[in-house]
């Protein structure tokens, strides 16, 4: 195996999980290394442009923290080139913001996601993760994903952006169709892609509108009311964040609690560990399970200027991609990186990003985590898988789409 053999544009590389085998080979032979792109997917809108991929933890970090030379803003964030149209509305997603700008926005409703804050939700969260239990725990056996992973954050999500409850399923559906564009699965081949932007972009704005004319707390609230140097919000700023709190609140750590079952299922020995003492032993479990199965595999940035970056020298306008697992077991930061142990010091992962685009929603993530976990342990403690899991077609996201469980 060498570099360049495998295409990490074309999602099959991914049907079984992440190739950590290549990307160890990266890191000790070719750390940025060239990607020529090959795959080519009905929905791109132009020609595919090869990239470099980040292997390495410290290179990770550097882009991540030099932004000025490697622009979320430029080309936006994720792999694929789009169209300059499609650009334009990508440029007012936060996620795809650059300094000053980001920091502007994410000011508007960063409030709303502080330890404090997160703090004074837990007992609705626990509340939440306890009536989740309670709907499956009779039943013996469920497919995990939807019987039990998908309800708190979905539920969470929705009731601080404002959303009815009877609109959550949707949201769902949509959230889903949205990040699995290369799964046929999640493709409802009777409505278009431009038809179901329209149908979000159509809900978000009317839910912006109520939001206007009867103001609360919710965060759709805040960035609806929201002004940045004196100007309002503009229809496709919030569109975006709708989109993106949508995904990122639902997908992230709805595939966060899957994997940590399926991790468990594997690794017995960590499970008992773990119940033998769940409230000593969870938050760094929490840790090794986003470190070793991170629910983002990349993120990418464009140079804005020729630079150099692990010894190579990166020229303005190429894409650069960030890819999370493979800085998650380098070997330069953690020792035996392939091991899953709870006992590690784990807190140095990337998978929450670093820099100013470090994850919004970290705590909440991590208390939703704490929460259905214990819920799980102190309920379910003899639960395990019955048959194979199914992933998302991806390589964006390590999704898992469904999971069979009993106890």
């Amino acid at each position: 195996m060498k570099p360049g053999d495998i295409d990490l544009s074309d999602p099959d590389v991914f049907s079984d999980g992440f190739p950590h085998q290549y990307f160890a080979m990266l890191r000790n032979e070719d750390p940025v290394s060239w990607n020529e792109s090959r795959f080519v997917a009905e929905r791109h809108e132009v020609p595919q442009r090869g990239f470099w991929s980040v292997t390495r933890h410290a290179d990770l970090i550097y882009v991540s923290r030099h932004p000025e030379l490697f622009s979320s803003a430029m080309g936006g964030v994720q792999m694929h080139d789009v169209a300059e149209s499609t650009l334009e509305s990508v440029r007012s997603m936060l996620l795809s913001m650059d300094p000053p700008d980001h920091m502007e926005y994410r000011r508007l409703v960063n409030r709303g996601f502080t330890p404090k804050m997160v703090r004074q939700l837990e007992p609705r969260i626990r509340a939440a993760a306890t009536e989740v239990i309670d709907r499956v725990i009779d039943r013996r056996e469920v497919e995990f994903v939807g019987g039990v992973a998908m309800h708190l954050p979905m539920l969470l999500i929705c009731e601080l952006m404002g959303v009815p409850a009877e609109d959550q399923q949707m949201i769902f559906d949509w959230s889903n169709r949205m990040v699995a564009l290369d799964d046929p699965d999640y493709q409802d081949h009777s409505t278009s892609r431009e038809e179901l932007a329209a149908r979000v972009w159509l809900y978000s704005s009317k839910l912006a509108a109520r939001k206007r004319a009867e103001p609360d707390d919710t965060l759709m609230s805040r960035y609806a009311n929201g002004e940045v140097d004196g100007e309002a919000t503009t229809e496709i700023q919030l569109n975006n964040f709708f989109v993106l709190l949508a995904i990122a609140g639902n997908e992230t750590t709805r595939n966060a609690t899957s994997h940590t079952v399926c991790l468990m299922d594997t690794h017995r020995e960590q499970w008992d560990l773990l119940l033998s003492d769940i409230d000593g032993y969870l938050p760094g479990a929490i840790d090794e399970v986003l470190r070793f199965e991170p629910p983002v595999y990349h993120f990418r940035r464009t140079a804005t200027e020729d630079t150099e970056l692990g010894g190579v020298t990166v020229r303005r306008g190429e894409k650069v991609v960030m890819w999370y697992p493979s800085a998650n077991r380098d070997d330069a930061v953690w020792d035996n990186p392939d091991e899953f142990d709870i006992t590690r010091d784990s807190s140095a992962h990337l998978t929450f990003g670093i820099g100013e685009h470090f994850c919004l929603g970290a705590n909440l993530a991590r208390m939703q985590l704490d929460c259905i976990l214990k819920e799980v342990a102190h309920r379910l403690p003899d639960i395990h898988l019955t048959g194979p899991m199914s992933r998302i077609r991806s390589n964006l996201v390590a999704g898992i789409k469904s999971m069979p469980v009993a106890w």
